[in-house]
Parts: structure tokens; sequence; C-alpha cells
């Protein structure tokens, strides 16, 4: 089986955030399953260098494989090929015009300099979504032809929409939503620049509030649409979390499932990893103490074994529940508690939290910005990872804390709610879940949290049923070629 992967992001090319890991990882465990997969990306600018720096700079093999015209009036688009070192098969849409600029450079492929959306974001992924469907269509010519299109996020929304308005016999699309509150709106008058047909700009099409949704059209045409989780698809057909799409999420219920997000353990591993300070396992934890150890001396915190180290790494946002955390904080640092952040975001929150490490100098350590090798040192150091999100589709670092044996304190949402539990309904327990987005309940499962610590042997028993869970990327492929198989099919 051929598949055509469309995305704005992979990792280790370029990322911005969980859709990276994603596309970046996925295709690799779908290869050891015998799938042929391309992703296909824009060819952006390297954050932080300059204009004519570009990400196929990564990539092995390079070559240019054909032009793809320049249907837009933007510049001429280039078809580049190459691979990356886990041999993962790499398209590059070339276009300078359209994907380099100081802008980029500075913020990357979203935002300007200032923080805003480019303004020319429907044209940047329009014309992301046309090549998508162009190659999904016409890949004979170069020799590969896809079986079957998988879409992920607003970026790419478009593809079944461009197949629509072809009318062609075309292959299959899978749509992944990652995250619903992101969903590609656009002021109605741009819409005629896109190369979509008119008759598709209506209520029941892409029309959204007089704008138009690239998600929506996605949610409309595609085939199959997956999210990242279980939860967060049940959710989404709620008015809580529909973001205003609930409507259309429950009339196409009979195609949307959720497939649970992995992990790459090649990288999140704590008996491999070279960024913590001393390996470990499962059988082995003694060592873990020594990273442990290692995380509080680079923050000069005061090593102290009487109350548990919680840690976050996260975007600091309301979304994430990290504006629940400074009001649950009084009452478990009086415990001796102490707290490790990093991350960024929210400016009046990053003010908050360092106020608080200034306050609290031998508890509390903030590190504004995001570190990879550090991230990974916290994961190891910390005993408890926070994740009060109030909503999150699927998250990674939850399961990457219970690798590290680093117990994840969870709200009950999304993909946290199926990945981590408190050992309710005869699930083992692997961290500390509450329910409601609020400071008390928070507060109330960091002090069981803490209860459970003073406990060295059920501390360690829970890290051990922790560090035994497998998300691993090859049982999420399984279910990925299943739905493959039943799209195809049903064509």
């Amino acid at each position: 089986m051929k598949v055509l992967f469309v995305a704005s992001e992979a990792y280790p090319l370029i990322k911005t955030g969980g859709l990276a890991d994603v596309a970046g990882t996925l295709p690799i465990a779908l290869k050891k399953s015998d799938i042929d997969v391309r992703l296909l990306l824009p060819n952006y600018s390297i954050p932080g260098t300059t204009t004519d720096s570009f990400i196929s700079s990564q990539l092995h093999n390079l070559n240019t494989v054909c032009t793809l015209g320049n249907p837009f009036g933007f510049g001429e688009i280039t078809l580049l090929a190459g691979n990356t070192d886990d041999g993962l098969d790499i398209w590059l849409l070339d276009c300078p015009e359209l994907y380099s600029s100081p802008n980029d450079i500075k913020s990357g492929p979203y935002l300007d300099s200032s923080g805003r959306d480019h303004d020319n974001n429907h044209q940047r992924f329009a014309v992301l979504s046309w090549a998508g469907a162009t190659l999904g269509l016409h890949g004979k010519l170069l020799g590969w032809q896809a079986d079957l299109v998988h879409a992920h996020d607003w970026q790419a929304g478009l593809i079944p929409a461009y197949f629509k308005t072809w009318q062609q016999r075309c292959p299959p699309v899978v749509f992944t939503i990652h995250n619903l509150m992101y969903s590609g709106v656009f002021k109605g008058e741009k819409y005629a620049e896109l190369g979509l047909s008119s008759e598709l700009y209506n209520v029941d099409g892409l029309e959204y509030y007089r704008d138009f949704s690239t998600l929506k059209a996605a949610l409309q045409y595609a085939d199959a649409i997956t999210t990242v989780s279980p939860t967060y698809a049940e959710e989404i057909q709620t008015t809580e979390f529909g973001c205003g799409l609930e409507g259309l999420l429950q009339k196409h219920k009979h195609k949307l499932s959720g497939i649970l997000n992995g992990v790459d353990y090649t990288i999140w591993n704590p008996e491999s990893d070279r960024a913590i300070a001393k390996n470990y396992s499962a059988r082995n934890t003694g060592a873990k103490n020594d990273n442990r150890s290692a995380l509080l001396k680079h923050n000069n915190l005061p090593l102290q074994n009487d109350a548990p180290v919680f840690g976050i790494v996260s975007r600091l946002t309301s979304q994430k529940g990290l504006d629940l955390v400074i009001d649950a904080l009084p009452s478990i640092l009086e415990r001796g508690a102490q707290l490790v952040v990093l991350g960024s975001g929210d400016k009046a929150l990053e003010a908050q939290y360092l106020e608080l490490a200034q306050r609290h100098p031998q508890q509390i350590a903030v590190t504004i910005g995001y570190d990879e090798n550090y991230s990974h040192l916290l994961q190891a150091g910390c005993d408890s990872l926070l994740i009060p999100s109030r909503f999150e589709p699927c998250g990674l670092t939850q399961l990457y804390a219970l690798k590290y044996g680093t117990l994840p304190l969870v709200r009950h949402t999304g993909g946290l709610a199926d990945s981590v539990s408190e050992g309710m309904d005869g699930k083992l327990q692997t961290g500390f879940v509450f329910g409601n987005a609020n400071a008390e309940e928070l507060a109330a499962a960091m002090h069981r949290a803490a209860d459970v610590y003073s406990d060295k042997k059920q501390w360690q028993q829970l890290q051990s049923n922790a560090m035994k869970m497998d998300f691993s990327w090859d049982n999420a492929a399984e279910d990925y070629i299943a739905l493959y198989h039943e799209v195809i099919a049903k064509r």
C-alpha cells in the first residue's frame, strides 16, 4: 500500500508541537509494516537562520523531482525529494516566495514576528493542500501513485475539497484532527484566491459564519476522520469541546474514530537516553535518583527526599490548566514539595511563574523557553509530571513520563484519560487523576501524590506499573493500517 502523508511540520525537520512528532514518527512505524509512505511538507526557511537556509539542507540524497508550475501566481513550485536519517522518504514543496521570509525565520511557519498569523496563511497552506491533491491524483506520472492520502490538521484540510472541485476519480482521504481549536478560519473574500469551486462555498461545504474553514472542508469531504485519542473523539461531539463544529462532527460520527498517539522509544527511553544524568530501567529504578539529584542541582534547589518534586514541561497557557497550578501550590509547598518548570507562552503566566520562583527560591525553579535535552533531564529527574489540561486531544508528555517512571498527574480529559489511571474500574494505577478543572481538585490530587510518595515501596510499585506501559507507535500503526484497508475497500 502506498500512502501520501501531508502535513505542515514533521520532526526533525521543522517542529512547533505534537503534530510534528506524529508526522515524523508514525510513517516510520508504518514502514515497518510494509506501508510505502511519502511525506509532503513545505520547504520552509529554517527558523533562526537566513532566508537562503532551508529545511531541505537536513535531507540526504536530495534531488529535484519535477516542477508543478505557477498555478497561484506566487512563483514556480518545485518538488524536491530526499530522506531523513531514519530513511523516511520526504517530498518538499520548494517555493521561496511563499515559504521563505524574515518573518518565517523569526517566528516559524505560522506566525509573524509580532506573534500574529501570517497574512498569507490561507495561500501558504492552500498550496500545500493543492500539491497534496495533485500528487495524490497524478502520482503515476512520477512513478509513485498513492492508494490513499493521509492529511493532517487544518493546513492540509483542503485536499478533499480540491478532489471535490476536480470531480475526478481520486484516492480516498483520511484526515486527522490534532487539535480542533485550530480550524483554519479565514475571511470569506479570500476564498476566491484558492482555485476551489464556488459551489463548495455554502453552509454544507466550507462556509463558516460567512468566512470559511479549511478544517471544515476536511470534515465534510474526507472519507474518514480520526482524532489522536478515543476520548477526544467523543468529547469533540459535545458543545464544551466541539468549537462550534460539534453538530457537523455528530453528523459525520459514522466516519469518526480516535487512535491514541504513540511514542518513539528510540528517542524517549531512560535505558538509552544520552540527555539524562544516568540511565535506568523498570527493573532498576535506583539510578532515577541520580537524575533527581542532577535536576535539583542544575536548578540550584536543595536536595530533599521527604516530598515529591513536581515538574511541568508545557506551553504556559490556560488551555494547559497552568493557571490552576498557581492557585493549587500554597498548601503543597507547605509540605516541602518542589516544582521545576520548563515552558513558554502566555506572558502573564510566564511572569507569575517567575515571581513564584523568586518568592520560593528553595522550592521552585522556572526556565522560560524550550530546551530539548533539558526536557529529557526534567522528565527523568522529577517524581511526578503535572498535566492539568482543560482539554488535551492526546498529549505526549504524559506518555514520556510513564516511560521514565515519573508518575503523571493529569486531568481526566482526552488522551490523558486514555493513558493514565489512578486505579479505578479495575485498571492498574499508573499516576494520579482529577476530574473538574479547578484548583481544589488539582491540589487534592497533588496531596494524594505526596501521601503515596511518603510510602517508598508503594511509590516504586507505581513507577514499575507506569514504566511497563507500552504506547509505542507500532500499536497505533496497526490501527491506522486497519483503517486504511477499510477506507480503500469502501471505495
